[in-house]
């Protein structure tokens, strides 16, 4: 019996550390899904209230207010619509509003809202590679929605 003490103390100090870093991946990755929910949601309010007509403020207002669980100054919004040219079979994307923050895309035109957002990590120490840059503690997180102008 004398032998055996000691080795539970050995065994946690060898299986700890990766119970640790599986606790932390998994927390992180949670975290990281649960934005990317939010901004998927964001995105889709914010195309469906451009497929309606809505100016570009209030397109901005109603993604923000979707995405409030958010830190909202990391977030970026980009409006554009796109229209299909038959003879190049392509794509072109413009920005959605004038000037004065109208929607003007043309009905039938294909509205595109893009949000990206830099999450920042938790347990950025454990995952040095796991961010935007080598060591870096936030890693963006994209999500657009595209719907057809009413």
């Amino acid at each position: 019996m004398r032998a055996d003490q000691g080795t539970a103390t050995v065994e946690l100090a060898l299986v700890a550390p990766i119970l640790l870093v599986l606790l932390f991946g998994i927390a992180e990755f949670g975290l990281l899904f649960k934005d990317l929910l939010i901004l998927n949601n964001a995105a889709q309010a914010g195309s469906r209230a451009a497929a309606l007509g809505a100016t570009t403020t209030t397109i901005a207002d109603t993604v923000l207010n979707a995405a409030a669980h958010l830190n909202t100054e990391d977030l970026s919004i980009t409006q554009q619509y796109g229209t299909y040219n038959e003879e190049t079979q392509t794509w072109s994307w413009v920005d959605l509003g004038d000037a004065e923050g109208h929607n003007d895309a043309p009905a039938g035109a294909q509205i595109r809202i893009a949000l990206a957002y830099a999450h920042t990590l938790v347990a950025a120490g454990l995952f040095p590679s796991l961010g935007d840059e080598e060591g870096g503690s936030t890693i963006t997180v994209t999500a657009a929605s595209v719907m057809r102008r009413e």
